[in-house]
């Protein structure tokens, strides 16, 4: 019969600040700067906080387990919590503390403990610390309190006595249930848990000594820093560990017809093209590495600029480029990815963790999807890091979930057409029908022949604003029930349409004037204003040089084809484009598809 669980709290509610804690903020090189303000017991052993070895050892052991922290430190032990799946909401901010006694009645009140319970500091680095059998703790005593084991850091308190705190604290006349022998215990607990400390000895308690406050920054680093090597090297000797770093792209993306009803039930064609990408690189923690399970963003000097040459600089930097940052897009990808994986029983083993930055040459602002191609190669480069398969994750729950990064997780408005190409590669027809979508959680896709189609080209916008501007007053319109925009959506659909079958009947002619008219559409629907003066520049410079063109995507940028009568003046007609083009200040490039090796 196995021993009987209890309650585990963990006292980390003193505001008084350790020696260590101490020590660390007279320190100011980059080593000990990340330490600042960071309670003793969540400092690194061997790699992780001393709390996690304890944690490791103790939540087997015990029904339920509480912690209980102070308004100081709270943030801390929930950012603590989140990374081992401890349960928040068991991280428990007592204030400003006035003592062991009430922090115990405080968590008592707030969850209502059933049992008996046993008490410990965070900063214990466990060895085998607990061998009692849980079941005669007690003895069948009430109103008891002893250490465990003979340890003078973990003790055990008595349901009855636990009750009973409230009253004692407040100074109620005694009763049967607070009488003189549990007064003195109550009294025991408040000053045995700091001047047994003293009483500890190396050679009985060698893992224990830690908990003393008075232990020196170089004492850490001298003796507690590393004393869980061992434990350390036995958890990795099995696992097979990535050793050389990995990279992965995504490529940006123009939608060809149908945008931009891909946010409103719509249909739309988009191509992936290889001229602009997005590329990840991973790079696996080495096996020795004493925090080989941390993940660390490195940042993009441009998007995630950390250090700037002045003030002037730092000024600048932020006029330009706002406060946006890339890496805010890693970091929203990995939780989910996490998450999915979890919910939904995919096995990833996250023993070893990596440091991931990115790259990225898609141009900024201007709707040719690059924070989705920044996310997409991040979650194939995980899938991949991890093992997840396309038959775990396939493409199509992919885009979706991709998706579900940008619009839930950082609230960027966005459809799925970009993830979906970005997924899938080549041209691709989708369908966004609203019933489907509901029922499978992603649209119809149909990979089509890029060989179909003409010679595409590209122009943008070489300092553009916001593009995400572009949505504003259209999607509350559709959402509202607006009949005009709700027409409009299907009608942009219906150039969707159109436009597969025009090219699988090789009519470029046809597919051209569907261009022109899914523009004139938006500039209808839109509004000019909303459209703004470059990109009407850019379309009527297109006109004029015999050339169809519409958004790739939400505006700072347009994609076209040539669409004049005499196949002899198509070199000629694209050359003076190019050059009207930029003596204006944008930029023109010719298109080449992106198509993966699976397809």
């Amino acid at each position: 019969m196995s021993p009987a669980k209890k309650t585990l709290v963990i006292i980390a509610s003193s505001t008084q600040e350790t020696q260590i804690e101490t020590d660390i903020k007279g320190r100011y090189d980059s080593k000990f700067l990340r330490y600042r303000g960071v309670p003793k017991g969540l400092l690194p052993i061997s790699g992780r906080p001393a709390l996690s070895w304890w944690y490791e050892y103790a939540q087997d052991k015990f029904d339920n387990i509480y912690i209980i922290s102070n308004a100081y430190n709270f943030k801390h032990f929930e950012r603590w919590a989140s990374g081992v799946n401890f349960p928040r909401e068991n991280i428990l901010n007592s204030g400003l503390s006035t003592g062991i006694l009430q922090d115990l009645a405080f968590v008592n009140r707030v969850k209502r403990i059933q049992g008996d319970i046993v008490i410990t500091g965070a900063d214990i680095i466990p060895t085998e610390v607990i061998h009692s059998n849980h079941s005669d703790l007690f003895d069948g005593r009430p109103n008891f309190i002893r250490m465990i084991d003979e340890n003078p850091v973990i003790f055990g308190m008595s349901f009855e006595l636990l009750q009973a705190l409230d009253s004692y604290i407040e100074e109620v006349a005694p009763t049967a249930d607070v009488d003189q022998n549990s007064r003195l215990n109550l009294y025991i607990i408040t000053k045995a848990y700091d001047a047994s400390i003293s009483k500890l000895s190396p050679k009985d308690y060698p893992a224990l000594n830690y908990i003393d406050s008075s232990i020196s920054l170089q004492s850490y680093l001298d003796t507690w820093q590393f004393c869980k090597d061992d434990d350390f090297s036995k958890r990795c000797k099995s696992f097979k560990f990535q050793t050389e770093p990995l990279h992965m792209r995504a490529y940006a993306r123009v939608g060809l017809m149908g945008n931009p009803s891909d946010g409103f039930y719509g249909k739309t064609m988009s191509l992936l093209i290889s001229n602009f990408w997005a590329e990840v690189t991973l790079i696996p923690n080495h096996a020795d590495d004493k925090e080989v399970e941390a993940i660390t963003i490195l940042p993009n000097p441009v998007s995630d600029p950390h250090k700037f040459s002045s003030l002037e600089c730092l000024v600048g930097v932020s006029q330009i480029d706002g406060y946006e940052t890339g890496d805010r897009l890693l970091q929203a990808c990995c939780k989910v990815f996490y998450l999915h994986c979890k919910e939904n029983n995919i096995p990833i083993n996250t023993r070893q963790g990596f440091r991931m930055m990115f790259e990225t040459n898609i141009p900024r602002q201007v709707g040719l999807a690059g924070s989705s191609a920044i996310i997409t190669a991040l979650w194939k480069m995980l899938s991949m890091y991890y093992g997840v398969t396309q038959e775990q994750i396939p493409l199509e729950l992919q885009a979706s979930l991709v998706l579900k990064v940008e619009w839930e997780e950082l609230g960027i408005a966005a459809g799925l057409q970009d993830r979906v190409i970005q997924a899938f590669g080549g041209l691709v027809y989708m369908d966004f029908n609203r019933e489907y979508m509901e029922k499978h959680g992603h649209g119809k896709y149909e990979s089509l022949d890029v060989e179909l189609l003409p010679k595409l080209w590209l122009a943008y916008v070489a300092d553009p604003d916001d593009s995400g501007k572009v949505h504003s007053a259209v999607k509350q319109r559709f959402l509202n029930g607006d009949q005009e925009i709700i027409d409009a959506m299907q009608k942009f659909a219906s150039f969707t349409e159109q436009a597969r079958t025009c090219l699988q009947g090789n009519d470029h002619k046809g597919f051209a004037q569907l261009m022109s008219s899914n523009f004139n559409l938006r500039r209808e629907t839109y509004g000019d204003a909303v459209v703004g003066a470059s990109n009407l520049r850019m379309i009527e410079l297109a006109r004029k040089h015999n050339c169809a063109a519409k958004f790739p995507g939400s505006g700072g940028a347009v994609v076209g084809m040539w669409d004049g009568e005499d196949p002899e003046t198509e070199v000629k007609d694209l050359l003076q484009l190019r050059r009207a083009l930029e003596s204006e200040g944008f930029v023109f490039l010719e298109i080449t598809p992106m198509v993966y090796d699976n397809q």
